[in-house]
């Protein structure tokens, strides 16, 4: 009892919630967050395979500025063949833009989109022995 009484009453002696502190998000993690958003899209195919998937090199790839609570993001793709380009690169616009906006809080400015690479699809699922 005591102890609820004690959180109560800490509780009631905090600052309002918008003189606590700021939280930042770095670039990075909205890096990040854009890179796996846009490989959530169909058609774009992610290029890293084995050690490359360790040190994150190849497609999707991208890159972000965060400026106050704005990001700007360019992304960079690999689509399959034969998407056209330029609905995989307003599907990849739209994707990142809604998850960098729900997962981080800032708002995206812009996404720059470049596709990269295409892919044709029998070429992506083989494997070399």
């Amino acid at each position: 009892m005591a102890d609820d009484q004690a959180a109560v009453t800490a509780t009631r002696e905090l600052a309002p919630p918008a003189e606590r502190g700021r939280t930042v998000i770095a670039d990075k993690v909205v890096t990040r967050v854009a890179a796996i958003a846009a490989a959530e899209v169909e058609a774009v195919i992610d290029t890293r395979t084995g050690w490359t998937r360790l040190v994150r090199k190849g497609l999707p790839h991208a890159d972000a500025v965060v400026a106050g609570g704005t990001s700007r993001i360019a992304v960079e793709v690999a689509a399959t063949w034969p998407t056209p380009l330029a609905d995989v690169a307003a599907r990849v616009r739209d994707v990142v833009t809604s998850r960098v906006t729900e997962l981080t809080g800032t708002a995206v400015s812009r996404v720059d989109v470049t596709v990269a690479d295409v892919v044709h699809v029998d070429t992506a699922a083989r494997r070399v022995a």
